[in-house]
């Protein structure tokens, strides 16, 4: 399992050690620097060697396969056009590091992720045709002849954000049929981005980036001990059938996550030339991305923080196919179509001078007589017997239309059961789009991508963006209708397209009675379709209040602060309490658990304490001596008494 991913994986291009990339020859080329720089920056240490000897150019490579023409190097490899003596195709022949010959875990991590994407079958992953060593590592797979994304944007192109979307909607797709298999590809670059004739996007490279990531580790966690072993018999797709072996280690959702990430940077450089897309680097200003319209909010989950919380590769292709209808239709890519050379072909113009100095040229190490050369030939011998048959331009164009892919038709207007038909008829996956478009009836296709005469090959497939009628109304633009009489109202839902269907009455403090306080839709609805029914939700005045509990503290201040709360009068009336502490609330009046109309008048009853006892009675006037000389008698009595 892996646990880390290394930046030099990440860099796509660039690094720096003390073995050549490719030894198949041991002549060194005289008077050429030890460094040289490699293609995406970084430079390739080591001897710079021949890349092929005239007697490897005699035999097959892999016992199969003769090397043609160099196509270009990375830091782990390099890539050449190939001819296949078996099958007499064109292949491309990627050829590894000689020292991942020498690691016994490489070369079986290798043939497991080898055997992994050979039977994995998605359109746009680039399929392995064959792998083995020979004296290296190598695989061999279709040979595309659009390019690679680096080689465009190293041209100086930059992708509209229409053309970015339709690369990651495939790239994205193929990621969530790698991901189904428990699988990560770990190293999507704009390198592992290549296209094949009609501007198709593949993504190349799966389980190298996993097999060279694994044996770094291995040699980082070895470096110190300095220990080697040798290496077992690397698996071949012969051996491997008899012998499955282990399959690759399953992926975590946070490597898988990574992956994600690095197809969200990989579209943002395309469009904007930088991988940076609003993070800070280096305490400096953010990147400007305005360039990337809609898509800035998608990438931008996409290269969330937290890997678990960014999107998924399926996600990112659903939130692609969302945005899609916001941009224009996208042009085409301005790919320099290759064309692999002949077995007799001569050196390519525009090859790099320092491939020229490293070895001989193409027609030198493949000086080879002619007619060992197999070549393939009958499609011009059937052409020309269409045309001396006489089926002149009717048999050219049958032929033609056997020999390539069927093109899209032209669906826009029709209903949307056409577009499965077209499918069917042509072995298509359909994708249905549904977006919403004024004036446009519901069901009706209002375009497909590709677009219509575009050749779409079997098992592809064809996004059709189908109308869904009328753009939904928002709940919140209707909120004109707060404080409105039912009537004006009504005519406002029927101005939006929308049918008054009724009214319920509900409670409101502040709307009066008889006006409209809004909408009654359920919890959750947001959105109404035109001509949806909507009831209206009326105010019958504000409802009625509870007397609260009286406050555990008894404090006159809290017992006030409870009824202001809710819109009732407190008044304050003392009174005596033998078991009511002074100054503090005796009850409320009407009692707590009462209803009573809004803005009503509660009494708050406050102790006074105990009632005093009754004072003495004054004497009526004349008789005050007489009262005042029996009081003294009683007193003197009692005393007497008490004494």
């Amino acid at each position: 399992m892996l646990t880390r991913i290394r930046s030099e994986l990440r860099g796509g291009g660039g690094c720096s050690g003390s073995r050549p990339l490719v030894v198949i020859a041991d002549r060194t080329v005289p008077g050429r620097s030890a460094t040289r720089e490699a293609p995406g920056g970084g430079t390739l240490g080591g001897t710079v060697t021949a890349m092929i000897s005239d007697q490897e150019a005699r035999r097959a490579f892999g016992g199969r396969y003769r090397l043609l023409e160099f196509v270009g190097e990375g830091s782990n490899a390099r890539v050449y056009v190939a001819e296949d003596l078996t099958l007499r195709r064109r292949v491309a022949l990627k050829i590894l590091r000689a020292d991942t010959a020498e690691d016994a875990g490489f070369t079986e991590s290798f043939a497991d992720q080898m055997r992994a994407t050979s039977a994995l079958s998605h359109p746009r992953v680039l399929p392995v045709y064959d792998w083995g060593v020979d004296p290296q590592p190598y695989t061999v797979t279709e040979y595309l002849t659009g390019g690679s994304l680096a080689a465009l944007l190293r041209e100086g192109y930059r992708l509209t954000p229409s053309q970015a979307l339709m690369v990651g909607l495939e790239a994205a797709r193929a990621l969530v049929n790698i991901h189904k298999g428990g699988r990560a590809h770990l190293g999507l670059t704009p390198f592992a981005v290549l296209f094949d004739s009609g501007a198709r996007p593949y993504i190349s490279d799966l389980g190298l980036a996993a097999a060279l990531e694994e044996a770094a580790q291995r040699a980082a966690e070895t470096v110190d001990a300095g220990a080697t072993e040798p290496a077992d018999p690397a698996a071949t797709p012969a051996t491997a059938a008899a012998d499955p072996g282990g399959a690759p280690a399953s992926y975590s959702r946070i490597e898988q996550a990574q992956d994600v990430h690095d197809l969200a940077m990989v579209l943002c450089e395309a469009v904007t030339g930088s991988r940076n897309l609003t993070v800070d680097v280096g305490g400096l200003d953010p990147i400007p991305i305005t360039a990337l319209g809609p898509l800035q909010a998608v990438l931008e989950r996409a290269i969330a923080a937290d890997p678990i919380g960014r999107l998924t590769a399926a996600e990112l292709a659903s939130e692609l196919l969302r945005i899609a209808p916001l941009l224009p239709r996208p042009d085409p890519l301005p790919l320099a179509i290759s064309k692999a050379p002949p077995a007799d072909a001569g050196p390519t113009p525009g090859r790099s001078e320092a491939f020229e100095q490293i070895g001989p040229t193409v027609s030198e190490r493949l000086a080879i007589p002619h007619d060992d050369i197999p070549r393939r030939r009958w499609p011009g011998l059937v052409l020309a017997a269409i045309l001396v048959l006489g089926g002149a331009a009717g048999g050219v164009w049958a032929w033609l239309s056997v020999a390539s892919d069927p093109t899209v038709p032209d669906l826009q207007g029709h209903p949307q059961a056409a577009a499965a038909s077209a499918a069917a008829e042509s072995g298509w996956e359909v994708n249905e789009v549904l977006v919403r478009t004024p004036n446009i009836e519901r069901g009706t296709i209002l375009r497909t991508e590709p677009a219509a005469g575009t050749p779409l090959g079997d098992g592809e497939t064809l996004d059709v963006f189908v109308s869904l009628g009328e753009p939904l109304i928002l709940v919140a633009d209707l909120d004109v209708v707060y404080g409105m009489t039912v009537d004006d109202a009504a005519d406002e839902l029927e101005a939006a397209g929308l049918d008054f269907a009724g009214e319920t009455l509900a409670n409101d403090d502040v709307v009066p009675a008889g006006n409209v306080i809004g909408l009654d839709v359920a919890d959750g609805v947001f959105e109404l379709e035109v001509g949806s029914d909507v009831v209206l939700l009326v105010s019958e005045g504000p409802a009625d209040r509870i007397v609260p509990r009286v406050p555990e503290s008894r404090e006159l201040d809290a017992a006030a602060d409870a009824l202001d709360a809710i819109q009732l009068v407190p008044r304050l009336v003392q009174e005596f309490s033998a078991e009511v502490p002074e100054g503090t609330v005796i009850a409320f009046r009407p009692a707590s658990g009462n209803s009573l109309p809004i803005g009503s008048t509660v009494q708050v009853r406050v102790s006074l304490g105990p009632m005093p006892p009754p004072e003495p009675e004054e004497p009526a006037e004349g008789a005050e001596g007489e009262e005042g000389l029996e009081s003294e008698s009683q007193g003197s009595g009692d005393e007497g008494s008490d004494g």
